[in-house]
């Protein structure tokens, strides 16, 4: 994707994780990307498509993939993570290439450049996917980590900055430029006075602490659903498979960012539902049986003004 990294955003975005409701608390709302919206922000298709599953991943190819190549000293490898202080010690410090040179397998120009990688890990595994005791998941290493990192954050940021413009601030002709290609137009109203947005962590942080639902845009403008699934019938959520666990998706929990009338859901502790896949994780045949009676929910569920819905009651 040809569009300008904002680190910044990603960053500041992140401290406002909530992982009990599996949201984002911008605040007084909340929000999450939703399957539907990455889906035509990309223009892939998601309904009715055939699952994919992790893989296992090893420490050892976690090590290599940030070069390194002792395995002692990590600890926990039969469950594939690795302590946050490991981490921290060889790479957050200036001189942790110099205090543990015998460890790595790599240039010291290599590790600076592993460094910013590393990071992503560290913090992705602190917020969004947290362990117990200060660990982090290897699996975050899949996909030889740093591009793979590149492109989540890409599309995090993508996401909310699509958000982040009301409906009143948009030109009719930059809407028709969305509709031929939505990322290169969120790349060119970036450029645009009126859409200046915060710079640096702090600034990203005081901003996104103080939304309120009048400077949201809560369905994007080029979004047009017919059918957007909202749950499953089989029980109160649809599951998502991460890198290191299944966890609950509640679409039904932010269905005004598809446009819908928002009734104030059921709010299930979703943490208490991620499964783990060394430990208890959902069975394929399970998660396959979810989606396959999952509920959905058709144009006459559209609210009156689709992008500034709101809640049907409180």
């Amino acid at each position: 994707m040809d569009i300008t990294p904002r680190p910044d955003l990603v960053e500041a975005m992140l401290t406002f994780w909530h992982p009990q409701g599996m949201v984002f608390k911008f605040g007084d709302l909340e929000m999450t990307p939703t399957v539907a919206e990455i889906a035509r922000l990309t223009r892939l298709p998601y309904l009715d498509k055939d699952l994919i599953y992790t893989r296992a991943h090893s420490s050892t190819k976690f090590l290599k993939i940030i070069g390194m190549d002792l395995e002692n000293h990590m600890g926990c490898h039969g469950q594939s993570c690795v302590p946050l202080d490991f981490l921290f010690e060889r790479f957050a410090h200036p001189t942790g290439y110099e205090t543990f040179i015998d460890e790595f397998s790599i240039s010291y120009d290599s590790w600076k450049k592993r460094r910013p990688m590393v990071f992503a890990i560290a913090l992705l595994g602190l917020l969004v996917f947290p362990l117990e005791d200060r660990h982090i998941s290897t699996r975050l290493g899949i996909r030889e980590g740093e591009r793979f990192f590149e492109g989540s954050n890409l599309l995090l940021q993508l996401w909310l900055i699509e958000h982040l413009h009301t409906a009143t601030m948009f030109e009719k002709y930059v809407i028709d430029r969305c509709l031929r290609d939505r990322v290169k137009c969120i790349e060119h109203r970036m450029t645009f006075d009126k859409f200046s947005l915060p710079l640096g962590v702090q600034d990203w942080s005081g901003y996104l602490g103080y939304l309120t639902e009048e400077k949201i845009l809560w369905s994007y403008l080029w979004i047009d659903l017919d059918v957007i699934l909202a749950g499953s019938r089989v029980q109160d959520f649809l599951v998502l498979i991460g890198l290191w666990c299944t966890r609950p998706y509640t679409a039904a929990r932010v269905v005004r960012q598809l446009g819908r009338r928002q009734e104030v859901p059921y709010i299930p502790y979703s943490r208490d539902f991620i499964r783990e896949f060394d430990t208890m994780a959902h069975k394929e045949v399970d998660i396959q049986t979810y989606w396959r009676h999952a509920m959905k929910m058709g144009r006459d569920t559209v609210a009156a003004d689709p992008h500034s819905p709101g809640y049907a009651h409180e």
